[in-house]
């Protein structure tokens, strides 16, 4: 852990005097992974703005991770409507907190006939943190041409296709990782987060439904094992204190 660190300039974002460093530590890689996940859709936009996912519906797995709270905030930021499934009611709270509009526990109930009740249509975007485990699901309420955007296969489960089906669907899978998706996606994530954060629209904090665990500088080990014990939220070392 380190005060200061020496990066690629193009890397060196900065921050609105207006927000805080917690905001700052808790963007980066989740932010981004969320950018690029919204905007790989074959019809969909490639930029972010306000009004740029308008009409469009997206579920966001997972939405009391981090990845899953940016896909929320910055999905109702540019306009879509926001779906999100959770595992239990403390999950389900963070995610309504995020700016979900719609939360489903997939673990009660029918969570596919849930979400088409929402959207006849189905689902124009997935963002997915675990598709060995979510992908029938997915499929279950993907509109035709719609896109699954895979970050992660949290439980490792492996990922098994009905090949007719997604013919049929027309299903665009798009399997993604920050660190190779080129520099001007990157760069197009950066600065479309970066409005984002000058409109207000990423909060962190419990409120706003990303817990934030805090460690000073000697228990960076302790806060490793938050990070490796699956702490719901964000882990922060603060190297002031």
């Amino acid at each position: 852990a380190a005060e200061f660190t020496v990066v690629p300039a193009e890397q060196a974002v900065r921050l609105p005097d207006e927000v805080g460093f917690d905001v700052g530590a808790s963007l980066g890689v989740p932010a981004l992974t969320a950018h690029r996940a919204l905007t790989v859709a074959e019809d969909g936009p490639r930029r972010l703005r306000p009004g740029a996912l308008g009409g469009r519906v997206v579920l966001a797995a997972g939405g009391a991770g981090a990845v899953g709270h940016a896909v929320i905030q910055l999905a109702r930021w540019a306009g879509a409507t926001v779906i999100s499934t959770v595992s239990s009611p403390e999950k389900a709270r963070l995610a309504t907190a995020a700016g979900a509009h719609h939360v489903i526990n997939y673990r009660e109930g029918d969570p596919a006939a849930e979400i088409r009740k929402i959207t006849p249509d189905g689902v124009d975007i997935v963002a997915e943190v675990a598709l060995g485990a979510n992908l029938a699901l997915d499929l279950a309420v993907l509109r035709t041409r719609g896109t699954i955007a895979t970050y992660a296969n949290d439980g490792g489960k492996p990922v098994e296709l009905n090949v007719p089906q997604n013919m049929v669907l027309n299903t665009r899978f798009q399997f993604l990782v920050l660190y190779t998706a080129g520099p001007e996606a990157r760069t197009a994530a950066v600065q479309d987060v970066a409005a984002a954060v000058r409109d207000g629209a990423l909060p962190v904090g419990e409120e706003h439904g990303l817990p934030l665990t805090r460690f000073p500088l000697d228990r960076t080990t302790d806060a490793h094992r938050a990070v490796e014990s699956r702490a719901v939220g964000k882990v922060l070392v603060d190297v002031t204190s």
